[in-house]
């Protein structure tokens, strides 16, 4: 149910929100979808103070239709340099947060706009279409801010985790990978062997620009989540290697068995199978040939007949090797050992462990109140939650993603729809 409501605030954010640009119409009252709740005047104007739309002024993207936005809009009543998390003595303030926010919420935006900007929004805005569903699940992911809120939090506070760790750790980092994370992120394509290409300072400056106008970030404080981002790699791969990992164990084993009437048969029996002769033609000579006719069978850990001491005499032989006598209730049991069925993990299992392993590693760091300190209220919540912006949102970074180019799903809302998947932010571990 609750997913379907995120679904209704997702309709909100692109017809009510997106539709803001169409004409100077009186602005549209805070919408709160609570259940059961009447929303009072004062209710509906705190929403509104404390979820600022952008600033009204010039479109930075040249069309022939403005947005609404003129710079990253800061919520009203606060102090900017309000410490709302401390990371192994590092302090974040609330202006980086914000930032942080507006800074996840414009990367994947920044990145359609290019998309859009060579293409055009008929086909990639047609969110009925199964190849845009990533476009789908970053409007379903910008509808619920209060996620992006807390992941962009996680995300600031992991990176500080990872940038220590590098530095005691004295950790380097390649040119190359360094311009590959960069790339990605400022829309370049690196040459061959990743030498940049000759107009890079000038894709770079005017990201710079536009990182500047919708999220506040600095240049230097763009450039530290990039080495994170590194970093993180380096560390994944480091840390992840000290997992204790699942170990090959054989699930079955092939044999030729036999239960004989005496110890000195069944001393015999192993002479003659040692000497090559096949169990099957050895055990018509004692009347000992089963009913099913089979002259091997597969023995699993929970095979009935055998005791434990049997099973575990099987499964440590190697094939090729004869075992026996053992005494038991069915008689001295001899075994040839003909194969094993081995469970060996995948390599996706393995770095799936791997990777689990750090993730814990971080969240360890991350709840440890030594290293890391999140300022709360008196209540009991976060204060950073209170100031969380809704900005920018996908007009503002280009008039393409206005709401009359978007084409969603007819049954998006029903019941029986699946719920797109939310995208993750940053590099928050929860």
């Amino acid at each position: 149910m609750f997913a379907h409501k995120r679904w209704l605030f997702l309709l909100i954010l692109l017809v009510a929100l997106l539709s803001a640009c169409k004409g100077n119409k009186e602005p549209a009252r805070a919408v709160i979808d609570r259940p059961n709740q009447v929303v009072t005047d004062d209710a509906a104007t705190a929403f509104a103070l404390t979820h600022a739309p952008p600033t009204a002024g010039p479109s930075p993207t040249p069309s022939p239709t403005s947005t609404p936005y003129g710079s990253a809009t800061p919520l009203p009543g606060y102090d900017p340099n309000t410490v709302v998390a401390t990371v192994g003595g590092t302090d974040i303030t609330l202006a980086y947060y914000q930032a942080r926010v507006r800074y996840e919420r414009w990367l994947p935006l920044e990145g359609l706009k290019r998309q859009l900007d060579k293409e055009g929004p008929q086909r990639l805005l047609d969110l009925t279409l199964s190849e845009n569903s990533r476009t789908l699940s970053l409007f379903y992911t910008l509808s619920d801010p209060d996620s992006i809120g807390v992941q962009s939090m996680d995300a600031i506070l992991t990176d500080q985790i990872i940038l220590r760790e590098a530095a005691a750790r004295d950790l380097e980092i390649e040119q190359t990978v360094f311009d590959g994370r960069m790339a990605a992120r400022i829309g370049a394509t690196l040459g061959e062997g990743g030498k940049r290409p000759d107009n890079w300072d000038e894709i770079y400056q005017a990201f710079l620009e536009r990182l500047t106008l919708y999220t506040g970030m600095s240049e230097t404080q763009f450039v530290e989540t990039v080495r994170a981002l590194v970093y993180y790699e380096q560390l994944r791969v480091m840390i992840g290697e000290q997992a204790d990992l699942p170990e090959t164990t054989v699930t079955s084993v092939t044999v030729q068995d036999i239960f004989l009437d005496s110890r000195a048969d069944a001393l015999a029996v192993i002479d003659r199978l040692k000497a090559g002769e096949a169990l099957v033609d050895i055990a018509r000579d004692y009347n000992k040939v089963p009913d099913n006719g089979e002259s091997q069978r597969e023995i699993k850990r929970d095979t009935e007949g055998l005791t434990e001491e049997l099973i575990n005499a099987v499964f440590d032989a190697a094939p090729g090797t004869v075992i026996g006598p053992y005494p038991s209730s069915g008689g001295w049991y001899v075994a040839n050992v003909m194969d094993r069925t081995l469970d060996i993990p995948n390599p996706g299992d393995l770095q799936a462990v791997k990777d689990e392993f750090f993730r814990q590693w971080i969240l360890a760091k991350m709840d440890d109140p030594e290293y890391t300190t999140v300022v709360k209220k008196e209540d009991g919540d976060e204060l950073y939650r209170d100031f969380i912006p809704l900005d920018p949102l996908p007009q503002d970074v280009s008039p393409m993603m206005k709401d009359e180019f978007v084409k969603l799903p007819a049954d998006a809302y029903e019941p029986d729809q699946p719920t797109p998947t939310a995208l993750p932010i940053g590099n928050s571990p929860r």
